[in-house]
């Protein structure tokens, strides 16, 4: 499916439907809406299946029935409107790591992910979709971020971007900016990515040499990086922070634009949606509500009132047209502002608690504590053949306990070796050869009290997580 609009055309829209107030943004939602339930209903077997009993005037989307990630999965060649593309050929597609940023079949880009849902998911953007989340990012992150003062100082800086991310598999992020680079091959040295994998001082020295004028990553990464700016050991620049990916706590978010001296934006995307709010500057994320929809509800899935916490979060995804997501269990629990944001805009304001991983503090050999980011833990354990679910929990200063849930199919027992000997060789190219990898006995699972999936998380109280030694992050990275 080839983009039948441009990167342009996208973005005046965007702008003029942000600028038009909220019946704007109402009547493009809407008109998409029915555009995609009507096309759904044609070209989708799976949705076929699944709204046969409506109404075929049906166009409010709460009359729709709710779809989880593991539902779309399970019916993957169903779900997607091109016969062309099929679950086999896509997994093949994914396996191969040099094949990042390349387009599957020459016209679609695919991501992965396994969100904190616990579940692998695999999806495919058509080329309109691509057209239309860059323009977001354009025209409601990049220009209303970089004031004119911003901008002219990040010229002056050599407009360098750097980006701290998981690299080496399809995850969005990565395989974004990898197709970027394919499109415009100038960028290259402008716009550099660096991996949560190596090992902190490593990362310190890279961001050291290379001089960002704007630093892009997860907040854990950055605040990492942050404690290593304010001693004076990463000595950058940058004129504007943003984060994604990861829940951006208030005072982490106070910590990194501290540390170097400039404004910090949120962002919120997704595997599923790339650009479905950005950060306006007064503590709240604007839903891009012309081209997603994004509802607030409970375990049942009925609406929760603004202000209130959501259990989870509907999604629909009104650009994509290859593999239509409409009321997909998003897994956030996000809280709609009940007031108007004060910065003026029409767009609907949000606060979301997505992944609350922590930084694990592991025991070195010398006695010194080194942070692991979780993702980083996350994409290592993740990139491992046959791994399902998992959760990895730190039980003691230098044990790791892995959680472990295989696909259906494959050999346990085999999985969980190659997974420890992948941990094992990670933790040792991190300084940590003496830490202690093994399987635990229960199966992954949601906390019980917020019924989210976290994957990684320390089990060891605030006493004990100190041990007595240093921690690299805050002080020797």
């Amino acid at each position: 499916m080839i983009a039948r609009r441009g990167l342009l055309d996208f973005a005046w829209d965007i702008w003029r439907t942000g600028h038009g107030g909220q019946s704007a943004v109402t009547a493009h939602q809407q008109a998409r809406l029915t555009d995609l339930i009507k096309f759904a209903r044609g070209r989708s077997p799976f949705y076929q299946k699944l709204y046969h009993q409506l109404p075929m005037d049906t166009r409010d989307v709460r009359h729709l029935p709710p779809v989880t990630k593991p539902e779309l999965m399970a019916n993957f060649d169903d779900w997607v409107t091109d016969p062309t593309v099929t679950q086999a050929g896509v997994e093949a597609f994914v396996a191969d790591k040099t094949l990042v940023g390349h387009l599957y079949l020459g016209r679609y880009a695919v991501w992965t992910t396994s969100g904190v849902t616990g579940k692998p998911g695999i999806f495919v953007h058509d080329g309109e979709a691509l057209a239309v989340y860059d323009a977001l990012v354009a025209v409601r992150f990049w220009l209303a971020s970089l004031t004119v003062g911003r901008l002219w100082a990040m010229l002056r800086r050599g407009g360098r971007v750097a980006t701290v991310v998981a690299t080496g598999g399809h995850f969005t992020g990565f395989a974004t900016i990898e197709r970027a680079r394919r499109l415009y091959p100038a960028l290259f040295d402008i716009i550099r990515t660096f991996s949560v994998l190596r090992p902190l001082p490593e990362l310190v020295q890279a961001l050291n040499g290379f001089q960002p004028a704007i630093l892009v990553g997860y907040p854990t990464a950055l605040t990492l990086l942050a404690q290593g700016q304010a001693a004076g050991r990463l000595k950058i620049n940058p004129v504007l922070v943003a984060t994604a990916a990861e829940w951006l706590a208030p005072a982490a978010r106070r910590q990194i634009e501290a540390a170097f001296d400039c404004p910090v934006r949120d962002t919120y995307a997704a595997s599923e949606f790339m650009g479905i709010a950005f950060d306006c500057g007064h503590g709240w994320l604007h839903v891009d509500g012309d081209w997603v929809i994004l509802e607030p509800v409970d375990e049942a899935y009925r609406p929760v009132p603004p202000g209130q916490a959501s259990r989870t979060a509907l999604l629909t995804n009104l650009a994509n047209r290859v593999q239509p997501v409409i009321r997909y269990d998003l897994g956030d629990s996000i809280t709609m502002s009940p007031e108007p944001c004060p910065c003026g805009s029409s767009l609907p304001a949000i606060r979301v608690e997505g992944r609350r991983d922590e930084i694990l503090y592991l025991q070195a050999p010398g006695g010194d504590a080194i942070p692991l980011l979780p993702m980083a833990l996350a994409t290592v354990v993740e990139e491992t053949p046959g791994v399902g679910r998992f959760q990895v929990i730190q039980t003691a200063p230098a044990t790791l306990s892995v959680r472990l849930e295989v696909m259906p199919g494959t050999d346990g027992p085999q999985v969980w070796e190659t997974l420890a000997r992948r941990l094992r060789d990670y933790l040792s190219a991190q300084g940590l050869p003496s830490v202690g990898v093994k399987v635990a006995p229960e199966p992954p699972g949601r906390d019980p009290a917020s019924g989210k999936f976290r994957q990684v998380w320390s089990d060891l109280d605030a006493a004990e997580g100190q041990f007595g030694v240093h921690h690299r992050g805050a002080e020797n990275q």
